[in-house]
């Protein structure tokens, strides 16, 4: 039986395959501005227009990168609804996203970008935040108390949150991110359950703080 030939597109997707390994590691590597695409290409052994050469555009290496960190950290199937227990692996997700800053930029970056409908990212976004939404509000529904509507505005909620928190703290990184999220699941899935929320003061922040309601004091 004759060899099976390995074709030229075939090449071209591993090497595909690889340069958004290699970037997605250059990624978590970086702080909030993100790698040069040198840096990204030097990891390949190609030049910056040879790297370019697999992707149509610079968005779609950047959305690319996107798709496989969340390949990386998706812990249920599409089509998985989730638990109100399982809630709290968002806020696991969410510390490890602190790790790794210039992902959550790229992230954020592309995300906002996507909100245009001629952008690369506007359908794996569009796609994406609705399986998030369906899949929380599935748990939700289990819960007592909650009807469609109220578990789908709580999801949508909690995702809003977790995108919220991770812009602030590209500003902050004294916010604890997982910290926050996690109280506001645990209000979440307390009121879901009609039960009292817990009452205890949030965390505290390591580093400057200000008056509630008062901005931080300006500097210089």
């Amino acid at each position: 039986m004759a060899k099976e030939k390995r074709g030229p597109y075939k090449k071209s997707v591993e090497r595909r395959s690889a340069i958004l390994r290699a970037a997605l590691e250059a990624y978590a590597e970086s702080d909030a501005g993100g790698p040069t695409l040198q840096a990204i290409a030097d990891k390949v052994g190609l030049t910056q227009t040879a790297l370019l050469h697999y992707f149509p555009n610079r968005q779609e290496l950047f959305l690319g990168v996107v798709r496989v960190r969340d390949d990386r950290d998706r812990f249920r199937a599409p089509d998985e609804s989730l638990s109100p227990e399982d809630f709290h692996r968002l806020g696991q997700l969410i510390a490890r996203n602190a790790e790794t800053p210039g992902l959550v930029r790229l992230y954020l970056e592309q995300a906002v970008a996507g909100a245009a409908p001629t952008h690369p990212a506007h359908a794996y976004f569009r796609d994406r935040y609705q399986s998030f939404v369906d899949g929380l509000a599935e748990g939700l529904l289990a819960a007592k108390g909650l009807s469609q509507d109220q578990a789908a505005w709580l999801a949508r909620i909690l995702i809003a949150a977790a995108d919220g928190l991770q812009i602030q703290w590209l500003y902050d990184s004294d916010i604890s991110m997982a910290s926050d999220l996690g109280r506001l699941v645990d209000l979440a899935v307390a009121a879901s359950r009609g039960r009292p929320g817990p009452t205890g003061a949030p965390e505290p922040r390591s580093g400057r703080q200000s008056r509630a309601g008062s901005p931080p004091p300006a500097e210089g």
